[in-house]
């Protein structure tokens, strides 16, 4: 156990000489800062601070860790270091190319499976010299299942005031909005390396011995994520749908790939179900939000917000995404117009309020006074 805890502190810090974990770092950073520039050019102002993309993960992310390390310890399957170079860079690659839109572990594992297995048809020497063998295949599998898993709990943490919301021009030139579904959690896990130093062509990680065996661990640097636009329902709405399909995938593949310990083929079947089934739901998703209307467009006689400022006077009242002002001080409001007016004679001190679910309420305002721009609401 004294061993095993050195050589994972040293696998810890060779976290810090992999290219790839600076990668994420610079690329997130962009992300959110990209994101923080359109905020300022359509609102006026930032809506999130930088780095909101990850916010509310970091206990998700030492869950993840803990979950899929002690996965692969347990299961003592050694990874080549050729896979992780391989894992890295299909991670550069779709991060590179599409943001957040393709991390899912279905595709950064998956797409690594296929690579190693076009490998294993061109009789590679990883194969033959037994460094890839059908458990590392089943453990990759049930890597996906797992961070599926992570997946589903991240979707759980988007809600209608989390998400970023965006203007746009219709076809027809008016103003509508849509919502930016953007999440992702830094999961970085442990494998055990093996490698022979006469036959490994890559040195950049080096080896080390436990118990006699030229094998170490490594802490292998990974994000999930995902990025989705919604225009014809509320964020939330959209993604309860999207934690469903993809926790009944992930307890399909799970079940698939545990098999497939037993039954080797079985782990093919499970990264084919995983990568069908990932594509189907986003396909399916992007089909039913294109087919409804706009949720958000510019009625002269609705008052809904669209959006609401973190932290403001709106925002600690309880107002929420989707919330239909009718009442103000006991005045109908059927436009924006009528409801800057009350704010000219100061602030209003009650609401009535028609909610997502229709259900009406009323805000008492006793606290905070300030004018309509700094209040906190959003509208189209």
């Amino acid at each position: 156990m004294k061993e095993l805890v050195v050589e994972l502190s040293k696998g810890f810090g060779k976290l810090f000489i992999n290219p790839l974990l600076f990668w994420i770092i610079l690329f997130s950073f962009l992300i959110s800062r990209r994101r923080i520039k359109d905020e300022q050019l359509q609102f006026g102002r930032e809506l999130s601070p930088l780095g909101a993309e990850f916010s509310n993960t970091w206990k998700l992310s030492v869950f993840g860790t803990l979950l899929a390390s002690v996965t692969t310890i347990v299961l003592q399957t050694a990874f080549a270091k050729e896979i992780i170079l391989f894992l890295s860079i299909i991670l550069f690659i779709l991060s590179f190319a599409f943001g957040f839109r393709l991390l899912s572990a279905v595709y950064s594992l998956g797409f690594t499976y296929v690579f190693l297995k076009i490998l294993q048809m061109a009789h590679n020497q990883l194969f033959q010299l037994g460094y890839i063998t059908s458990q590392t295949f089943s453990t990759i599998a049930l890597l996906i299942a797992i961070f599926l898993l992570i997946e589903v709990m991240l979707y759980q943490r988007v809600t209608n005031e989390t998400a970023f919301p965006e203007l746009v021009k219709s076809g027809r030139g008016s103003w509508v909005g849509l919502f930016h579904i953007q999440k992702a959690s830094f999961v970085p896990f442990f494998v055990p390396v093996q490698s022979n130093p006469s036959t490994s062509s890559i040195t950049l990680l080096p080896d080390l011995t436990i118990a006699g065996e030229t094998y170490s661990f490594i802490l292998i640097p990974f994000i999930i994520g995902f990025h989705h636009v919604v225009k014809g329902h509320l964020p939330e709405t959209k993604t309860a749908k999207l934690i469903h399909y993809n926790r009944f995938l992930s307890l399909l593949v799970f079940i698939i790939a545990t098999a497939s310990f037993y039954l080797p083929g079985l782990a093919s079947f499970a990264i084919i179900v995983a990568l069908l089934g990932k594509i189907f739901i986003q396909s399916s998703f992007t089909k039913e939000d294109k087919a409804q209307g706009f949720y958000f467009i510019d009625l002269k006689k609705k008052v809904t917000i669209f959006a609401i400022v973190p932290n403001s006077p709106a925002a600690r009242l309880g107002f929420k995404v989707g919330d239909t002002i009718i009442k103000v001080n006991n005045r109908t409001i059927e436009h924006i117009e009528e409801l800057e007016e009350e704010w000219k004679i100061g602030t209003p001190t009650s609401f009535e309020i028609i909610d997502k679910k229709n259900k009406l309420h009323t805000i008492k305002n006793t606290e905070f006074y300030s004018d309509f721009d700094s209040f906190g609401f959003i509208f189209i």
